[in-house]
């Protein structure tokens, strides 16, 4: 959160008004102004950012977990699956009782049974701290891409240097109706090869996987129709990625 820095934090630590983070949000004017040096001024900044942070995506919220294994792209494609945190808390419990019940995520792309295991467990460690939080969060679900893209079925992994940064190039990839996945395999529809591509980039030559460069790639995404030799691949059941 902007405005609440390491010093503030000690300092609230200090005097005994937070213990967790979730505690930042039984934060009020009152228990700030009791600090020292902290300003009328100060207080409502630090307030204001905290509002601010009340509100977030099920992604975001479970890509800031710190989950083993589950990085940006996949804690997208779960919190899709299963739009809100009670329902994710609900399978988790479910899985617990009989481990079968944990294939129902490898349905999924990008997540096998290792995957799947370790959000069931890194979920289950981290229950306490998840439910203490949903009292003073505002989970939104995601804003779902609408179909007909340019790249609508296909599915894209990402790899070197390009001129943007690579979440920029994976939101351009999903903002167009494709999917990004972090491995190359047969499956694949495309490889987004930037400099220094490296060993990505010969599996996908060694698959016959297709390569584009950062400009073919965004002018397949101006395009308002997928090109027709280009086809989407099949879903893959299993595999794996913030």
């Amino acid at each position: 959160m902007d405005g609440i820095g390491e010093k503030l934090v000690e300092q609230l630590i200090d005097e005994n008004l937070i213990s967790s983070i979730a505690d930042l949000y039984r934060l009020d004017e009152r228990m700030l102004l009791s600090l020292d040096r902290m300003g009328q001024k100060s207080a409502d900044k630090v307030l204001n950012e905290i509002k601010k942070s009340r509100s977030m995506t099920f992604s975001k919220f479970l890509s800031a977990l710190g989950l083993p294994g589950i990085g940006p792209e996949l804690a997208t494609a779960i919190s899709n699956h299963f739009k809100d945190p009670e329902q994710l808390l609900a399978w988790v419990d479910d899985s617990l009782a009989d481990n079968s019940q944990m294939l129902e995520l490898t349905s999924i792309e990008g997540v096998g049974e290792i995957v799947a295991l370790q959000l069931r467990d890194g979920i289950h460690l981290r229950k306490a701290f998840i439910t203490d939080h949903l009292v003073f969060l505002t989970i939104q679900q995601e804003k779902l891409v609408e179909a007909g893209g340019p790249l609508e079925g296909m599915t894209f992994c990402v790899t070197g240097t390009l001129s943007e940064s690579r979440k920029s190039i994976q939101a351009r990839i999903k903002a167009g109706g494709g999917k990004v996945v972090s491995s190359v395999s047969g499956n694949l529809s495309v490889l987004v090869a930037g400099e220094n591509a490296g060993s990505k980039l010969a599996k996908a030559e060694k698959l016959d996987v297709q390569v584009w460069d950062e400009k073919t790639l965004l002018q397949r995404l101006s395009r308002t129709t997928t090109d027709p030799e280009i086809k989407p691949s099949a879903t893959q059941p299993t595999l794996f990625d913030y």
